[in-house]
């Protein structure tokens, strides 16, 4: 029998008696075809591999602008090529936050890059990196907007413009907006289409381009009844603006705007997990689009989490760096998405590498394996006792490697049990998942005991394109009761 929701995102409820599914490093596709023999698959979630790097700290932002690629690496502001070239522009001041780089079109041939609260303009036809002196101390982030760049100053919720077309001229005395409309304080700002959203600690506003002296002003849809709780998570999902949002009532949502008003695309285990983070201001997002799906990936890096958000089915997913030394699983260290050449970029978090990431390529950073882990919803009847007589996962079989000298040749899953809803497991049991060739293979546990609410989990590490499309068990009889006491002691 069809073991019902084996395909599914990530659902870890308040009591595991009640739901403790867990996907990490997958994510969940609908079929489109009413011929299809499943109606949904988990499919792996790219790898990455590195193609050069800077000389000192870590990633930090990296942009495409006129068909070139920047990224701002520890204190270094470079140019990477399509084949892997990286060359130093020029240094950026360094802080705590992630950097950001905006373009403003042909018309300026500028790129505005923030970094360490202070501003830099890259002239894309000199190749020179020049200071802003108006800005310093003052740039939180940048954006760029109908000819003008956009700088945020959080400390001070100030909001100031460029001059048009100009990225070098600032007239911070005159050409900037404070916080009016409400208390808390401006901390992040996102250009969405064709609106500038200033995102406070419990409220947020929508500007727009009026055409006057000052060109920018509050929409009059008024304000915006949810602020932000990390300010780098804020970022273009598709058509809309998504970020990690809270409220003047509290709590803690991932949040997702296609209009004036926001939706909340976190679900109830997932805030709950929220809630529980002792620190979630470091929190940073980016997005992707890939094979049909658009992702929102949300990492945690002092929780050590990375959750994941497909916009095509509303699921969400983890994903992690899995660190076999110690057994656990860091935030994603892949950040600060690109799409250039034709390809998609990343930095790394904690190191000088820059990566091309992509859903065939079956490693990591540092090339370590990416282990990937379902846990299935429990299997309960009214709390009695369940006899097991197989599982068996349904995948793509001999989706193995050729060289028998490597990992991969004979790629392993991992099944493993638990008999009170997640909260102890028995023995790990390995399986193969077919050599090369081996198409009929078929990946089956027999003998598998009993329990009142079991839960099957798999998870496997090989560097192959695992693709899960179901799991199947088939249950056994009780053994024959033997007397009225034997019964009674049932």
């Amino acid at each position: 029998m069809n073991l019902s929701g084996f395909i599914r995102g990530s659902y870890e409820s308040q009591a595991y008696t009640a739901d403790q599914e867990d996907t990490i490093n997958y994510y969940v596709e609908r079929m489109e075809s009413d011929g299809a023999t499943t109606k949904w698959a988990l499919y792996p979630t790219p790898g990455v591999t590195q193609v050069c790097a800077g000389t000192s700290g870590s990633g930090r932002g990296l942009f495409e602008a006129a068909g070139r690629l920047f990224g701002v690496i520890g204190d270094k502001l470079y140019e990477v090529g399509a084949f892997g070239t990286i060359t130093s522009l020029g240094t950026v001041a360094i802080g705590a936050n992630p950097a950001t780089l905006s373009y403003n079109g042909d018309g300026g041939g500028q790129v505005f890059v923030t970094s360490g609260d202070n501003g830099y303009i890259l002239d894309l036809a000199t190749n020179v990196v020049t200071q802003i002196a108006a800005l310093n101390g003052k740039a939180t982030m940048g954006a760029h907007l109908d000819g003008y760049f956009l700088a945020l100053d959080a400390s001070s919720s100030t909001f100031y413009i460029s001059n048009l077309s100009a990225g070098l001229t600032w007239n911070t005395g005159t050409d900037f907006a404070q916080r009016s409309q409400a208390p808390d304080p401006w901390i992040s700002m996102r250009v969405s289409g064709k609106f500038v959203w200033l995102l406070g600690t419990e409220t947020s506003e929508v500007w727009y381009d009026t055409g006057g002296s000052f060109p920018f002003a509050p929409h009059p849809s008024g304000l915006v009844p949810y602020g932000c709780a990390a300010a780098f998570s804020a970022t273009q999902v598709g058509a809309g603006l998504a970020w990690l949002g809270t409220s003047v009532s509290g709590g803690r949502y991932v949040l997702q705007a296609l209009g004036f008003t926001p939706e909340v695309i976190s679900d109830f285990p997932q805030q709950f997990a929220m809630s529980s983070y002792s620190n979630i201001s470091d929190a940073v997002a980016d997005s992707y689009n890939d094979l049909g799906h658009t992702f929102y990936v949300l990492s945690f890096p002092l929780q050590g989490v990375t959750w994941a958000w497909d916009s095509a089915t509303g699921q969400w997913a983890k994903r992690g760096t899995w660190i076999a030394e110690t057994g656990v699983f860091n935030s994603w260290r892949p950040r600060f998405h690109a799409s250039a050449y034709g390809q998609h970029w990343m930095l790394d978090a904690e190191t000088v590498s820059v990566y091309h990431m992509s859903s065939t390529i079956p490693t990591d950073v540092d090339s370590r394996v990416i282990r990937r882990v379902r846990r299935a919803p429990a299997l309960m009847a009214e709390n009695t006792r369940i006899f097991y007589s197989s599982f068996e996962l349904d995948l793509e079989p001999a989706n193995a490697l050729a060289d028998s000298t490597v990992q991969g040749y004979d790629p392993q899953v991992m099944l493993r049990m638990s008999n009170d809803g997640g909260k102890t497991w028995g023995a790990e049991m390995f399986r193969s998942a077919g050599l090369v060739g081996q198409y009929g293979k078929r990946v089956r546990w027999n003998r598998l005991g009993c329990g009142r609410r079991r839960v099957f989990e798999v998870a496997v590490s090989d560097p192959v394109a695992w693709k899960l499309t179901g799991a199947y068990i088939a249950l056994a009889q009780p053994p024959q009761q033997q007397g009225t006491a034997s019964q009674a002691t049932q």
